[in-house]
């Protein structure tokens, strides 16, 4: 079990609980549970790395340069799953649950250090 997934701020925390019921052994966390909401990009990115847990976030603007800076820079990150908002409505709840026990299920054994993807 190598994917442990966070859920940023623009996720509704109802994804995280319903991840856990699909999956009660995979690490799957809401933002809004952990120390960790409100924290600069750069700062969470870098933390994340450390507990090895990746990003599902729909920050689509500012998270993608955050990651090229940590790479310049010879750093890693976690991984990152962009849940764009123009196939994927914030509103869309299901949707984005449906999407994500599909990625846990065909890629949620693989490492995901340095890694992303688009729902």
């Amino acid at each position: 079990m190598k994917l442990k997934l966070l859920l940023d701020e623009h996720i509704d925390d109802q994804v995280a609980a319903a991840l856990r019921r699909k999956f009660p052994l995979r690490a799957v966390v809401s933002i809004y549970e952990t120390h960790l909401a409100g924290l600069p990009d750069r700062a969470l990115l870098e933390v994340l790395d450390a507990e090895r847990r990746t990003l599902v976030t729909r920050d689509v603007n500012s998270i993608p340069g955050h990651l090229n800076a940590r790479l310049h820079d010879g750093l890693t990150h976690a991984g990152v799953i962009f849940a764009d908002s123009k196939r994927l409505k914030q509103t869309d709840v299901k949707g984005l649950i449906r999407r994500l026990v599909a990625v846990v299920e065909k890629y949620g054994k693989e490492d995901w250090t340095c890694r992303s993807g688009w729902l």
